[in-house]
């Protein structure tokens, strides 16, 4: 990967070299010419061997590959000969889309929010009073309805807690914004995929009305204390507890934090994370949302 990555820097900047000076054609530029081939015949060899090249391959003939090597192209053109303003620009620009979609940089930034949050054992576990679980881990189908979305492990994690009679009761809150998109009940939601796993509906209760974190908190807090519950646990994913614990300290509640849906994994120093790709703008996009929610107090 990193023999073939070379070949192909090597090739972009001969090609933009070639492009450049094409008018004139000295002897210089039949050389690089020549070393461009030479380039793409190493870039040849790796995709025909290397599954790791043909994979990166792949990422950059998907949209955010094909925006980071344009982007490539044009920092190369505007250090050529573009004015200083330009130089400035098209390499901020670089570089803030690789740091983006950088899957080193998502996993560092999403570690820091999930190592606050203690590993999960639920063999030791003491029994709860009731488990809260955050909306925010189901998705609707119009076709199939409610599944499990891409924080679903957080319904799954309270499920496994009934099931090994670590709670009597669960509770599910939250509903989408209306102003975004078509109202939905997510609590409902939930609540099927519970029903649907064997948890009796008695077992569960739901708040249906906060839209956002901060009203989930304070319904939990009101809900509370009117049980005078005083050992409860908070659900959601690793990433997001931090921001909702802070909430529930302005609220005066305490809730043991169980975290779900993981996202940090450990990376080798491939070529292959440097290329923008969703595992990079996911995680840090939800890392940044995370930190601006805590220094908006939210």
């Amino acid at each position: 990967m990193i023999l073939t990555s070379g070949c192909f820097l090597v090739l972009l900047f001969l090609i933009i070299r070639l492009w450049v000076t094409r008018k004139v054609r000295t002897r210089a530029w039949w050389i690089e010419a020549g070393l461009s081939l030479i380039a793409l015949g190493g870039i040849g060899y790796g995709l025909a061997t290397d599954l790791v090249v043909q994979k990166a391959l792949g990422l950059l003939l998907m949209p955010a590959g094909v925006v980071w090597v344009v982007l490539i192209i044009l920092v190369f053109m505007a250090w050529r000969g573009g004015a200083r303003s330009l130089r400035l620009v098209a390499t901020v620009g670089l570089m803030t889309y690789t740091l983006a979609g950088n899957s080193w940089l998502g996993n560092a930034l999403i570690g820091s929010l999930e190592s606050q949050i203690p590993p999960l054992d639920i063999s030791r576990m003491e029994p709860f009073q009731a488990v809260f679980v955050l909306g925010g881990g189901s998705g609707f189908s119009d076709i199939d309805g409610p599944h499990f979305g891409l924080a679903g492990d957080r319904i799954a994690l309270a499920a496994r807690l009934w099931l090994a009679k670590k709670t009597p009761l669960l509770i599910a809150s939250g509903s989408s914004m209306s102003d975004l998109e078509e109202p939905h009940d997510l609590a409902a939601d939930t609540t099927a995929l519970w029903r649907g796993l064997g948890i009796p509906a008695e077992a569960i209760i739901r708040i249906p009305q906060p839209v956002i974190t901060q009203e989930e908190i304070a319904a939990y807090a009101q809900l509370i204390r009117q049980r005078g519950w005083t050992r409860v646990a908070l659900v959601s994913s690793a990433w997001h507890l931090p921001r909702a614990l802070r909430l529930c300290r302005r609220a005066g509640i305490e809730m043991v934090p169980l975290g779900a849906d993981r996202m940090r994994q450990t990376l080798s120093w491939s070529p292959y994370w440097l290329i923008p790709q969703d595992r990079g703008f996911i995680r840090v996009q939800r890392a940044c949302w995370e930190y601006l929610g805590m220094v908006k107090g939210r």
